[in-house]
C-alpha cells in the first residue's frame, strides 16, 4: 500500500518526501535503512516503535540517551526492584544516644509521666503556631472618633495615677442651651437622674459586701487603709457616730450600706462646694473675675431683691458663653475635680480590692480605668447641670443638712429606715428590761431582801430622731408670683425636686449624754 504525497494545500513547486512503507498490522519494520526526509533531517524511529536497530536514537542537541518506547528494560526476562536493606540496628553505646531530628526516644524504658507532658508540650507548641494572633483589644470607646474621647495620662505632678496609665474618657454631648427658662420638670428629670448616676456609682464601686470583724487578725479598717486627712475632714462634714454601737467608726466601713450613704455623702458635699457654688463651672480666669465683680457691685447696691439678682446673672453668663455649650475650660476642671476625688476614695477602692482578693469574694469591682471613666462622666454630666441651673432666671437652691439636725418629714427623707427601725426596736427593749429589773428589784426590797443596786445607765434617757448621716441636698426652685390688680397678693412659688437625704439614729442628744464619742480624727489615731 503506497500513501499519497505529503503536501501542504495551496503550496506549489515543493518536492514530495519520499515513499514510506508501512509495515502489515502487527508484523516487523523492513530491513532496509530508516527513511531519510529532505533538508538532512535527524533518522526517524520507525511507526510503532518495534525496530530491530541495535543502536539508540541520538537527538541533535547532545541531550541524554532517550529510552525506548515503553519504558521496558533492554533484557527480556522480568523487571527486578531493588534489594531494601533493613535499618541497622543500634549497638548498646547506641541506645542512650538522642536524635537530633527525633523529640524522645523509646529504646529501653515505658512511657512515662515526663514524656507524656514533653508530647502534650509539642502538641501545644503546634496547635499554638496553627492559631492566628489574636486582635488586639479594643477599648470601650474604640468606636467613637478622636473628637468624643479624652485622653487621661499619668504625668508629672499627677500623683493619683502612674505614669504609664492612659485613662480613655468619653467626652459629655450636651444639648445647646434654649434661649428662654427651662421648665421645672425639666430640671426635676435631671436632678434625679443625677441622684441616681452618683447612687450607681458608688454601690458599684464600694458596695458588693460586708466586712467581717472576725477576719481582720485584729487590725482597724482606718488603720489598714490610711485614709488622707482631708478624707477624715470631709468624712466628719457628713458623718456623725451612732454612740450605741460598740464597733463606733469602725462599723461605718464594716457595713456596706453606711459605707455607701457615708461616700454619697461626701460626693455631695464636693458637687455643692465646688461645682454648684462657682458662678460658671469651666469659666477662663478673666471670665471669672468679671462675674465675681458683677455679684459684688450688685451686693454693694443693697440689691436685696434675690430674683432680680438671678436674673441679672443669668444675662451675664449667657453673654459669657456667648452662644457656646459649654465654657472654654469645662474639661479641664472636670478632668482635675476628677482626679482629686480619684485620689480621695482610692485607698477606700485598694482596701476592698485587697479584703475581696483575700477572701475570695465573688463581687466583680471595676477596674481604675473604669472607675475613672465612670467618674469622669458623672462629674461633667453634673458640671453641666449647674451652668443649666446657672442660666435660669429663677432661683435654684440646694441645701445640705447638718449633723444633729433634728429629722423632720417635711424636710427629709429617711434613706435607712430599716435600719432605725431595728435600732429603735432593741433600745426599746433594753428599755423594757431595764425598768423591769428595777420594779423587780423594789418589790424585793420591800420584802426585806438586800439587792445589788443597778449600774448607772443612759437606756432610759429621753431619745430624739436626729440625723446621723447627710447623703444628698435638698434642690427647690423659687419664682416670683406677682398678684393681679393694685390689690393684689404677691409672694413665693416653691417647686420642690428633692428631699434633703439623710440617715437618722434613735439616741440621746449630744448635750446629754454623760460621755461623748471621740471624733474621727481621734479614733483613726487611737486605732
Amino acid at each position: 500500500m503506497r500513501t499519497p504525497p505529503r503536501t501542504l494545500p495551496g503550496r506549489r513547486g515543493t518536492s514530495p518526501p519520499g515513499p514510506v512503507e508501512t509495515p502489515p498490522p502487527g508484523g516487523e519494520g523492513a530491513n532496509t535503512g530508516p527513511v531519510t526526509p529532505p533538508n538532512n533531517s535527524p533518522p526517524l524511529p520507525p511507526p510503532g516503535g518495534g525496530g530491530t536497530s541495535s543502536g539508540q536514537i541520538t537527538p541533535p542537541d547532545n541531550s541524554p540517551p532517550v529510552p525506548p518506547p515503553g519504558g521496558g528494560g533492554t533484557g527480556s526476562g522480568p523487571i527486578t526492584p531493588p534489594i531494601h536493606s533493613p535499618p541497622p540496628q543500634a549497638n548498646a553505646q547506641e541506645k542512650g544516644v538522642r536524635i537530633g531530628n527525633v523529640p524522645f526516644t523509646m529504646l529501653d524504658r515505658k512511657f512515662g509521666r515526663k514524656d507524656q507532658d514533653l508530647l502534650q508540650q509539642l502538641i501545644n507548641d503546634l496547635r499554638h503556631r496553627g492559631q492566628r494572633p489574636e486582635p488586639a483589644k479594643k477599648g470601650p470607646f474604640s468606636h467613637l472618633p478622636p473628637s468624643q474621647i479624652r485622653h487621661v495620662k499619668g504625668r508629672l505632678g499627677n500623683v493619683v495615677m502612674a505614669p504609664d496609665e492612659d485613662f480613655v474618657v468619653r467626652l459629655l454631648e450636651p444639648s445647646r442651651h434654649t434661649d428662654g427658662p427651662q421648665s421645672d420638670e425639666f430640671f426635676d428629670n435631671l436632678f434625679t437622674e443625677a441622684n441616681k448616676i452618683v447612687t450607681s456609682f458608688v454601690v458599684n464601686n464600694f458596695g458588693g459586701f460586708d466586712i467581717k470583724p472576725d477576719e481582720l487578725e485584729g487590725k482597724r479598717p482606718w488603720n489598714e487603709m490610711n485614709a488622707s486627712p482631708l478624707f477624715i475632714s470631709l468624712a466628719e462634714l457628713v458623718q456623725d457616730v451612732d454612740p450605741d454601737d460598740s464597733k463606733s467608726w469602725d462599723s461605718l466601713l464594716y457595713d456596706e450600706r453606711k459605707r455607701c450613704m457615708m461616700i454619697m455623702g461626701m460626693i455631695a458635699r464636693i458637687f455643692v462646694d465646688k461645682v454648684f457654688s462657682p458662678l460658671l463651672f469651666g469659666c477662663t480666669p478673666n471670665q471669672d473675675t468679671m462675674l465675681n465683680a458683677l455679684e459684688t457691685d450688685m451686693a454693694e447696691k443693697n440689691s436685696d431683691d434675690g430674683f432680680v439678682r438671678t436674673k441679672t446673672r443669668s444675662r451675664a453668663i449667657r453673654e459669657v458663653l456667648d452662644g457656646e455649650v459649654l465654657p472654654v475650660n469645662f474639661y479641664d476642671e472636670v478632668e482635675l475635680l476628677s482626679l482629686n476625688i480619684f485620689g480621695l476614695f482610692n485607698p477606700v477602692s485598694a482596701y476592698l480590692e485587697k479584703y475581696r482578693m483575700k477572701h475570695n469574694l465573688e463581687v466583680s469591682i471595676p477596674t481604675r480605668e473604669e472607675q475613672f471613666a465612670a467618674l469622669f462622666d458623672m462629674v461633667s454630666g453634673t458640671a453641666w447641670l449647674s451652668i443649666c441651673r446657672r442660666l435660669h432666671p429663677d432661683p435654684i437652691i440646694l441645701r445640705m443638712s447638718e449633723l444633729g439636725d433634728e429629722f423632720k418629714e417635711d424636710l427629709h427623707v429617711v434613706a435607712n429606715y430599716d435600719e432605725y427601725c431595728a435600732n429603735k426596736g432593741r433600745v426599746l427593749k433594753l428599755q423594757y428590761d431595764r425598768l423591769g429589773q428595777e420594779i423587780e428589784n423594789g418589790l424585793l426590797k420591800q420584802k426585806g431582801v438586800s439587792v445589788e443596786e443597778l449600774p448607772p445607765t443612759e437606756i432610759l434617757k429621753d431619745r430624739t430622731w436626729l440625723v446621723r448621716t447627710v447623703v444628698w441636698p435638698s434642690v427647690n426652685i423659687y419664682s416670683p408670683v406677682y398678684g393681679d390688680g393694685a390689690g393684689g397678693q404677691s409672694g413665693v412659688s416653691d417647686y420642690s425636686i428633692q428631699k434633703c437625704e439623710v440617715a437618722a439614729q434613735w439616741v440621746v442628744p449630744r448635750n446629754n449624754r454623760a460621755s461623748v464619742s471621740p471624733s474621727l480624727r481621734e479614733w483613726a489615731k487611737l486605732t
